[in-house]
């Protein structure tokens, strides 16, 4: 699994044009009849030779090989674990990075200036971390979330044992009205053990957001029962029974993610485009995102899925143009061609500690249609 120290660990690396860096995604997926009996050893070799038969040097497809070479003989070995693999080769800085990820990205090679983290950062946007509480009054399970896996962490077992018995007339009613107030604070009690464990839990495994499901009553007194922060990070509830599968819970909760992420990022980028029109810290469009991210000024990096732009970069000062000019007007180098001018945009922002906000759907229609398809918070 991919983490954000992972990312930034590629992204804080020294740029040096001379000295390219393969990265890789390759799509493993044993699920797909393409991958199975090692297929996937085949696409990987056709990628890297696409981009091979391009470089018109021999000195760059020298380079370019002694790159692939540790890729090749990595995936050579590799026992299918995880539905994409990621890595990263720069031969000349004894550079070999490798991380797998549970989300299917689509296969691609790219050889450039620095790593290319842009579909792995998507993946971690869209796929959160969620916290889930699945409970009654009595019994609870707990479950962390994340890039499309499930993993069920402990269960949680009321064991006060308080049972029902018979007595007759007003007896009967005062045994009653004891066992009720028995179950009600065996209840309390049991609740208030479930936000205890997953407040532990929060702080061991983190993750965005949290989820409470189960039998209306009991999830109501639970939410009372949450730390502040496990409160902030509540998102809803679903209604499953407590014996339901993992895959059962994961496709809930992942259906309730969609639902959530898409609403949020509706709100965002209303809040974008109101914020820009009264010029209150936020921009839209490319040329003005790029000149707040030359500066260090943004917060939250907002675009929509499936935005492209090329464009240059200054390989001194990494200053970036979407215009067609030639050398920096900053320190007067020549300037390199990017092809994908969001990747540098990405690495900035999120190496500087900014937020990165990929939109979907209707947001994302949205910020094109009055946004030009991108746009900032700023810091100031």
């Amino acid at each position: 699994m991919i983490t954000r120290n992972d990312l930034k660990e590629l992204v804080t690396r020294e740029i040096k044009p001379e000295s390219p860096v393969l990265t890789v995604y390759l799509n493993v997926d044993q699920q797909k009849s393409v991958n199975l009996n090692r297929k996937f050893e085949t696409s990987l070799k056709n990628m890297l030779k696409e981009v091979e038969q391009r470089l018109d040097e021999s000195a760059l497809r020298e380079n370019f090989e002694e790159d692939a070479e540790p890729v090749i003989r990595y995936i050579s070995s590799y026992s299918p674990g995880a539905k994409t693999v990621v890595l990263v080769s720069d031969a000349s800085e004894n550079l070999f990075w490798t991380r797998e990820m549970q989300v299917g990205l689509e296969n691609s090679v790219h050889w450039g200036y620095r790593p290319y983290i842009r579909p792995a950062l998507e993946a971690k946007d869209e796929f959160e971390r969620f916290g889930v509480i699945l409970t009654d009054r009595a019994h609870a399970r707990l479950f962390i979330v994340g890039q499309g896996v499930i993993q069920e962490n402990l269960e949680a077992l009321a064991s006060a044992d308080v049972r029902r018995f018979d007595a007759s007339g007003s007896d009967q009613m005062r045994s009653q009205m004891i066992f009720q107030r028995k179950s009600d604070e065996h209840a309390r009690w049991h609740l208030k053990n479930v936000a205890a464990m997953m407040e532990r839990l929060a702080s061991q495994q983190k993750f965005d957001r949290l989820v409470l499901a189960g039998p209306r009553e009991a999830v109501s007194e639970l939410r009372t029962l949450l730390s502040e922060r496990l409160k902030n990070a509540f998102v809803g509830t679903l209604s499953i029974p407590l014996d339901a599968s993992t895959s059962d819970i994961l496709t809930e909760t992942l259906r309730l993610h969609e639902e959530v992420e898409r609403e949020n990022e509706k709100q965002v980028v209303s809040q974008l485009l109101t914020a820009s029109a009264k010029n209150e810290q936020a921009v839209t469009g490319l040329q003005a995102t790029l000149e707040a991210a030359a500066h260090g000024r943004i917060r939250m990096l907002v675009y929509a899925n499936g935005y492209h732009a090329s464009g240059r970069e200054c390989p001194q000062c990494q200053m970036l143009f979407a215009n067609s000019v030639e050398r920096c007007p900053r320190c007067n180098q020549n300037l390199l061609w990017i092809d994908d001018l969001m990747e540098p945009v990405i690495a900035r922002v999120f190496g500087e500690g900014g937020e990165i906000e990929q939109v979907r759907s209707e947001a994302a229609d949205l910020l094109r249609s009055d946004g030009g398809g991108i746009g900032a918070f700023l810091r100031f």
